[in-house]
C-alpha cells in the first residue's frame, strides 16, 4: 500500500492506496477493528471528547499519487494542504479538513 498521514492539530488524514484486497483490509481495520472511542482527546475548548475515525472518501484513481507510506507532521493549515498539493490531491485536504470544520461547527451549537 502507498500513501501518506498528515498529522494536523485538528484534523488527522489519512490515505492510503492499493489493491481491492488491501483497501478492504485496511478499511476493516480503521473502521471496526480499533476501538476509536476508547482514546480521548482534547478539542480546542480543552474539553476531553472521544475520538473517532471518519471515511470522507473512498473509489479509484487513474494513477497513484504518493510513494511509500510516510508520515508528515503540519502544524499549520497551510503547510498541509501544500504537502498535498505537491502530490496532486489538495483536494483530499480540502474534503476532509471541510468536513472536521463543520462537525466542530455543529458540536458548538448543539
Amino acid at each position: 500500500m502507498t500513501g501518506c498521514v498528515v498529522l494536523y492539530p485538528d484534523c488527522c488524514v489519512v490515505v492510503v492506496e492499493g489493491g481491492p484486497k488491501q483497501q478492504k483490509k485496511y478499511k476493516r481495520l480503521m473502521l471496526n477493528r480499533i476501538k476509536w472511542e476508547e482514546d480521548v482527546v482534547k478539542d480546542p475548548d480543552g474539553q476531553e471528547v472521544p475520538n473517532k475515525c471518519v471515511l470522507v472518501w473512498e473509489g479509484t484513481s487513474k494513477q497513484r499519487n504518493f510513494g511509500e507510506l510516510k508520515f508528515k507532521i503540519c502544524p499549520t493549515e497551510r503547510l498541509a494542504r501544500e504537502h498535498f498539493k505537491k502530490h496532486r490531491v489538495e483536494h483530499y485536504w480540502d474534503l476532509a479538513y471541510s468536513g472536521a470544520v463543520l462537525e466542530q461547527a455543529n458540536d458548538t451549537i448543539e
